[in-house]
Parts: structure tokens; C-alpha cells; sequence
């Protein structure tokens, strides 16, 4: 079997033929991780460790070019607190403010409907991207032998979340975003100064909820992507705020189109049908063809997309390669689930061995 992945010739989950067929039931990651609740710590130690190892000599290009994204934690800086706009920076006049913890009652009400944008929420990250700084950072959560089976169970190569990372600041290169990136990672807060942990202002604008827009807010946007300390607080209630208002509206906009691609292309990389968004699932197909055709190199992908006139375009040159060679797309999805089957019967391996 031929890896879709690499050049023909590359050998594919030779292994994952000879495993023996097992009941869809016994393969679900539900199933897996109950039998794997029933184990002593050292025979969970003893799985993890076994699965690691049979990995290691697998041929498969899926697997190992997963696996070799992998890098030690002192190779991150850990991820720094979210940071929110301060009045006394941009808008001293207004409201001193105050961070609301997300398990508050005030937090849940005024959040209501807020909620992060979906992407690979079964992976278990240790390391993850930080689009404000534009890096790859330590999420002060190690992984466990626990969040390490469950990854597995889930159809995850190990190293998952460093490959999506590196394939993430691989792909974020544009000066211009990286001012919009650092200013929607910035908290969200109100007109009362509350501010309200773990909800980005990318996150509140994303969920299409009614928002406020303090001063505060919308001057540091002005002064940090616009470049212009021509406004200030409290900013008349006129034609020229509305412009403000549109500017970052726009701004959301455009970035919102530049991100969502890019976690696609990441999701791509590791998933055949990665669990993203349910409006940008239709860009996993196109992710998944733009990847073999710059041969699973980030560095080629981030010039192919560099050269893109815009995301339209783009995506309008990919549908019609695709409706000629449907068959590459479908060959890549299959490797990829493939590769999450073998995964998972390596995990009921180790512990029908252990007699659970």
C-alpha cells in the first residue's frame, strides 16, 4: 500500500494489515479509555510505553512525519497570561477594569454563546500556538499517562499537538495579521470594565453575539493596527467613530479568514477529518490536496499561500484541480483514518494482552 503522503513507492502501514480485524465496539475511543481506567498505574505506564515504542519502528510516512515534529519542552517558552487592555494605556477616563473568573455566575450570563472556535477539541495539548506572539509555547498542561492513551484512543499520533503548532508558526508569516492576531488575543471586556477570563476579543467577535466596544478597546485598535493616536477617549458619538467601528470590523474579518485557513491546513496535516468549525469543514479537502501538492512542506505551503491573491482565489484554483483528480483527496482521507484505526489497534492490543 502506497502512502498518498510521499512519492510512490513509500511503504504505508505495512504493520496495520497484519493486525487482526476487532468489532467497531471494542475500537471506540469510549471503550479504550474505559478499559484503560481499569488498569494499574504501572500497566498504564506499561501500555503508553509499549505503543510508543512499536511506533517508533513503523515505516509509515503518516506516522513519522507526525513523530518527528516532536521537540523537548525546554525547546517552548511556556505561554505568557492573557493580557487585556488596560484604560490607563488608551482611555484613563473610562472604567478601571477587572478580571471575572470563567466559573463566575457574572462570566457565564454575560458569555452565554461565546464559545472558542472548534478546532481538534479531543487533543490533549502541551504545546500550543500562541497567535499573539506568533510561536509555539508550552501550555503548562504535560501530557499524562492518561491524556497520552487518550490521544491514541482518539486516533492521534504522539507529537499531535507539537505538529500542529510547528505547522501553525510555519504558516502565520504575514506582518500585517500579526498585528491583528496580537490585538483579537487580547481579552474581551465591557463598558463596566469587566473583563472576562479566557474569552478572546477573537472568540466574543467570532460568535457573532451582540458586543460593546469600550474606548479602550477601540483606541488601542486605532493606535496598534491602524497606527494613528489621532482618537481619544470618549470618542464622540459621530460619523468618525462609526469608521473606527468599520475598521475593525474589517479587520476581524480579515483575519478571521487568514486564521481559519491556516488551522485548517494544521488540521489537515495530522487528520483525515479533523473536528473543526462545521463552516470551514469544506476547506479540509482543499487543505489536504494543497499539502500533497507542496509535498507535506510547511515551508512550500506557507510560499504557495503567500502567493495567493487572496483566499477566494485560491480556493476557486484548488476546487477545479480537485474535480479533475477527485481520487488524491479520497487517498489522503483513507491514509489518515487508516493511520487513527492502526493507532487504536495497537492501544486494544496492549491491553487485550494485559487481559482487559
Amino acid at each position: 500500500m502506497q502512502s498518498p503522503l510521499l512519492p510512490a513507492g513509500a511503504v504505508f502501514l505495512a504493520a496495520a494489515l497484519a493486525c487482526p480485524a476487532q468489532e467497531p465496539e471494542q475500537l471506540t475511543a469510549e471503550r479504550l479509555l474505559q478499559r484503560f481506567e481499569r488498569l494499574a498505574a504501572e500497566h498504564r505506564e506499561e501500555v503508553v510505553r509499549n505503543v510508543d515504542r512499536r511506533l517508533l519502528r513503523e515505516p509509515a510516512e503518516v506516522v513519522q512525519a507526525i513523530l518527528s515534529r516532536q521537540r523537548g519542552d525546554a525547546a517552548y517558552a511556556s505561554r505568557p497570561p492573557r493580557a487585556w487592555f488596560e484604560p490607563r494605556d488608551h482611555a484613563p477616563v473610562a472604567a478601571a477594569r477587572r478580571l471575572l473568573p470563567a466559573g463566575s455566575e457574572a462570566h457565564r450570563a454575560a458569555t452565554r454563546g461565546m464559545r472558542p472556535f472548534t478546532f481538534l477539541p479531543d487533543l490533549h495539548r502541551s504545546v500550543d500556538y500562541d497567535w499573539g506572539a506568533g510561536k509555539a509555547v508550552r501550555t503548562g498542561a504535560p501530557p499524562t499517562l492518561e491524556t497520552r492513551f487518550a490521544d491514541l484512543a482518539h486516533g492521534y499520533v504522539p507529537g499531535t499537538d507539537h505538529a500542529v503548532a510547528g505547522i501553525l508558526e510555519a504558516l502565520d508569516k504575514d506582518p500585517d495579521q500579526r498585528l491583528l492576531a496580537d490585538y483579537f488575543e487580547h481579552l474581551y471586556a465591557d463598558r463596566d470594565g469587566r473583563v472576562f477570563a479566557d474569552i478572546t476579543l477573537f472568540d466574543a467577535w467570532y460568535s457573532g453575539a451582540r458586543l460593546e466596544m469600550p474606548d479602550t478597546d477601540a483606541i488601542a485598535f486605532a493606535a496598534r493596527v491602524l497606527g494613528t493616536a489621532s482618537f481619544v477617549a470618549p470618542i464622540p458619538d459621530d460619523l468618525r467613530r462609526e469608521r473606527l467601528y468599520r475598521k475593525v470590523q474589517e479587520g476581524f474579518a480579515a483575519h478571521r479568514e487568514y486564521r481559519t485557513l491556516r488551522l485548517a491546513m494544521a488540521g489537515a496535516f495530522v487528520a483525515g477529518a479533523p473536528q473543526i468549525d462545521a463552516t470551514y469543514a469544506p476547506l479540509l479537502r482543499r487543505c489536504h490536496w494543497l499539502w500533497q501538492q507542496c509535498d507535506w512542506d510547511p515551508a512550500r505551503l506557507a510560499a504557495r499561500l503567500g502567493r495567493a491573491p487572496d483566499r477566494a482565489a485560491l480556493l476557486a484554483e484548488v476546487d477545479a484541480a480537485i474535480a479533475g483528480s477527485p481520487e488524491i483527496v479520497g487517498s489522503i482521507q483513507r491514509a489518515f483514518l487508516d493511520t487513527s484505526t492502526f493507532l487504536r489497534q495497537l492501544a486494544d492490543q496492549e491491553l487485550t494482552r494485559l487481559g482487559v
